[in-house]
């Protein structure tokens, strides 16, 4: 059956719906549509291209660039051509690009601009002997490039190709649509990368298209449902909550101008369903914080009392309990005034649901956007599960969980207390790795997710952390650092943090602070800096971000809350390895990197001399310096 396949579903939407809007792209301003028709033209037209260019049947193709529609067109001509579609982060650093194309054997790349085949020529040695073509989308600024380097081609050459050979290849999309296994690879997606180097998750056609319709049964799905672009396309949650779910169901798949433009296409798109990782919601409670503390008295009054209101109501109907008559009153007054402008003003007034998910969030940050009115909900997944094995009931939502199994997926404990998944959402495998593959699953059959958690008596999944990652105090309190880390990250003056502790006497923190947040806190208080490193070690910061943790960590038991901090003089980055590109900290890293620092937490110092190398996305590299202060709390 059609509908059995990815591209079997493109066929299906172009038929029922052939001159519907599929896909709109912001280009100068202005928002262009692709209809189902064109899409599965330019699909079809792109795998008989590389074909032609000699592109074979078990060949893998890496992509490698924004998220735009040559992204997906790519990506499904890849699998039309009988072929294996990945994708690498377009911040990706050279080597990591090297490592991911040669560990994919990618024949082909197809790569966005000017910048990434810069990349590409720097790592060109390396992978010279595997890669045959390099096609590019966007040209601009390039034109010596291709007499210069003959394994570059025009991505609209390569439809131009493709355009040629249909005339022998009648309905080559059908036919190859009718012919695949819903069972067999349709992409390879990697890993987070936490802990090591990202492996690569081999996902069927099933795997994917049964995820989502589980999901769908729990999360109310239209057709044309206006769909915004906005998580990075290598990662499962945009391939799974957008690219599939915009397959499935036949959404509109709207793609920003650049990654830059995001907030302003979001404001003005006013997408039916939104979601992103915990640091797309952080990002936003901080902008609004933000925005409200250099606000006028009235509108900074009438915001503290909505909100105020808002989340008195919200964790009362949280908890089963009844608001009281006077509160709901003032709510859906100051909802009508204050909290539905601004939700259209931050471009989420049209969202009836939203997910998050890729990490743990804050459940401040979780009653934060129920409070605002919106249907907020966590999923639980990974790669490894196509993204999703458990997600929140409409009306049994909990901040502090994950909620409960999707419909055909089993959740179970082992008994070390981690989390396994079985279902026909759990992937093929790991590309290239099958002791990795074998480790990975149970003796029956359940795949080992690497987190701990516990059901709770209401039959919700409680996550804690990565299994790895629980830490344990000297007096053995165990606690868990991603708990700690994920509330602090509520405050609009904390970007990033990183909780350490184990086998230690107390728990200590990093912090990175947010540069426009605090910057902006600073001048209106009459604070001058000059420099990230100059604001992030001012006595006024300090006390800023102590005041903060001080409040945050009145929630947790004594024994467990943060006694000293030290602000880092630069943001915690991907390209330094700090984190991984869909911003989760590398723990191990981070502390290795930073061990003599976290070393001097434990000692009587109030101050800590750092010297560490940066990294720059074009593999520059420089030396960096600075005095740290490390403070009680």
């Amino acid at each position: 059956m059609l509908e059995d396949t990815l591209l079997g579903l493109i066929i299906k939407n172009s038929e029922e719906m052939p001159d519907e809007v599929a896909i709109r792209e912001k280009r100068y301003g202005v928002w262009s549509p692709m209809t189902w028709r064109q899409f599965r033209d330019k699909v079809q037209r792109f795998a008989l291209g590389l074909r032609a260019l000699g592109f074979e049947t078990g060949d893998n193709l890496a992509i490698i660039g924004d998220n735009k529609p040559e992204w997906i067109i790519a990506e499904f001509g890849c699998m039309a051509a009988g072929g294996l579609p990945t994708g690498a982060y377009p911040d990706s650093m050279p080597e990591e690009m090297e490592y991911l194309i040669s560990y994919s054997d990618a024949r082909f790349l197809v790569v966005r601009d000017q910048e990434q085949v810069d990349k590409i020529l720097v790592i060109w040695e390396g992978i010279r002997k595997k890669v045959e073509k390099v096609i590019v989308w966007d040209s601009r600024g390039m034109s010596h490039y291709y007499e210069e380097y003959p394994f570059l081609e025009r991505f609209d050459k390569v439809l131009e190709i493709g355009a040629q050979e249909e005339s022998g290849h009648k309905d080559y999309l059908l036919k190859v649509a009718q012919e695949i296994d819903p069972s067999q690879p349709a992409m390879m997606l990697t890993t987070s990368g936490t802990t090591a180097k990202p492996k690569l998750s081999v996902l069927s056609h099933q795997n994917l298209i049964e995820a989502s319709r589980s999901y769908g049964e729990m999360v109310e799905m239209r057709r044309g449902d206006e769909l915004l672009s906005a998580a990075p396309l290598p990662w499962i949650g945009e391939q799974l909550y957008n690219v599939i779910r915009f397959l499935t169901v036949g959404a509109h798949y709207n793609f920003p101008e650049e990654t830059e433009t995001l907030r302003k296409d979001l404001l003005e798109l006013q997408p039916y369903y939104f979601g992103g990782t915990p640091i797309v919601w952080e990002f936003i409670v901080s902008t609004i914080q933000a925005a409200m503390d250099n606000a006028d008295v009235v509108k900074r009054f009438f915001y503290n009392l909505a909100i105020q209101k808002a989340l008195k109501c919200t964790e009362a109907e949280l908890a089963g309990e009844e608001p009281g008559q006077w509160n709901r009153f003032l709510y859906r007054i100051l909802d009508f005034l204050v909290l539905r402008p601004l939700k259209n003003k931050v471009g989420l007034g049209r969202v009836r649901m939203a997910v998050t998910g890729g990490g743990a969030i804050s459940p401040e940050i979780f009653k934060y956007f129920k409070a605002l009115g919106l249907d907020l909900r966590q999923v639980f997944g990974q790669s490894e599960c196509s993204g999703i094995a458990t997600t929140h009931k409409e009306d049994d939502v909990r901040p502090e969980t994950v909620g409960v199994a999707i419909p055909g997926v089993e959740v179970k404990l082992s008994e070390e207390g981690e989390i396994l998944v079985r279902g026909k959402n759990t992937h093929l495998g790991y590309y290239k790795n099958e002791a990795a593959t074998k480790e990975g699953y149970t003796e029956d059959g359940f795949l080992r997710t690497g987190d701990a958690g516990y059901f709770g008596e209401d039959g919700h999944l409680y996550v804690f952390d990565r299994a790895k990652d629980i830490m344990t105090l000297a007096d053995d309190t165990k606690f868990a650092p991603q708990d700690i880390e994920t509330r602090l990250k509520f405050s609009a003056y904390v970007h990033e943090a990183m909780v350490c502790g184990d086998k230690r006497p107390y728990v200590s923190a990093i912090v990175s602070i947010d540069l426009e947040n605090v910057g902006n806190w600073a001048k209106k208080r009459g604070i001058s800096f000059t420099t990230f490193q100059d604001l992030s070690q001012r006595t006024e910061i300090y006390e800023l971000v102590r005041n903060e943790i001080r409040e945050i960590c009145k929630r947790f038991p004594e024994n467990i809350r943060i006694k000293r901090f030290a602000i880092l003089l630069k943001e915690l980055h991907p390209d330094d390895g700090e984190l991984t590109r869909t911003r989760k900290v590398r723990r191990a890293f981070v502390n290795e990197r930073y061990h003599d620092l976290i070393e001097d937490f434990y000692q009587p110092k109030d101050h800590h001399d750092l010297a560490i190398e940066i990294r720059y996305e074009d593999g520059r590299v420089s030396s960096f310096s600075g005095t740290i202060a490390i403070v009680e709390v």
